[in-house]
């Protein structure tokens, strides 16, 4: 098994293993260690987002959020679905979406904050933007330049559907609980 700091490490300089592909996609013919390496570098330097990157300490979120990196957009969907459940199931969007996140979206691990849902969205993208508001709420409580790659993970218009909604406070709980759903019912995708 991989280190804590050796997966971070991964994180942050090769960001061509999560991209989201409507934010990049790769030409065929450039997938050998080399082209990717190189890649990697001009998507790192296009970001200004390149090394090095002094040690950090970590905290148990960052952590976790290391080992769940490439479940953190479903995490973050199961996570904007039991936000944005009301609403869903007030106008019938929440049959459009996947068996896990509509199971996930009726637990009740606590009171709900109220999020508006936008009417021109499709439901599964306001979810997703939903998610990424609370997986935001925990950038003081990881590495900066951890942080700034979760965005890499999402599409353009996610990130603008989120900018709809303050950054919600962080819940833990929610994202433990979304965790172990996650394991327990993986990305159908």
């Amino acid at each position: 098994m991989t280190s804590c700091a050796e997966r971070l490490r991964r994180i942050l300089a090769e960001p061509l293993d999560y991209v989201h592909p409507q934010r990049l996609s790769i030409p065929t013919g450039f997938d050998s260690p080399d082209a990717r390496r190189v890649l990697n570098q001009m998507l790192l330097e296009g970001l200004d987002q390149q090394g090095p990157w002094p040690p950090t300490p970590m905290t148990a979120v960052a952590q976790q959020w290391i080992r769940q990196w490439q479940q953190l957009p479903y995490i973050a969907s199961l996570m904007g679905a039991w936000r944005l459940f009301p609403q869903l199931a007030r106008g019938g969007a929440l049959l459009q979406l996947p068996m896990p996140l509509r199971q996930f979206a009726s637990c009740r691990p606590g009171p709900r904050t109220s999020m508006p849902l936008g009417p021109s969205s499709v439901p599964l993208q306001q979810v997703e933007a939903a998610g990424f508001n609370l997986l935001s709420s925990f950038s003081g409580r990881l590495p900066l330049p951890l942080f700034e790659r979760l965005s890499l993970q999402f599409s353009p218009h996610v990130i603008g559907l989120h900018a709809q909604w303050p950054v919600a406070e962080p819940d833990t709980a929610l994202f433990i609980l979304a965790v172990q759903h996650a394991r327990l019912h993986p990305n159908p995708d």
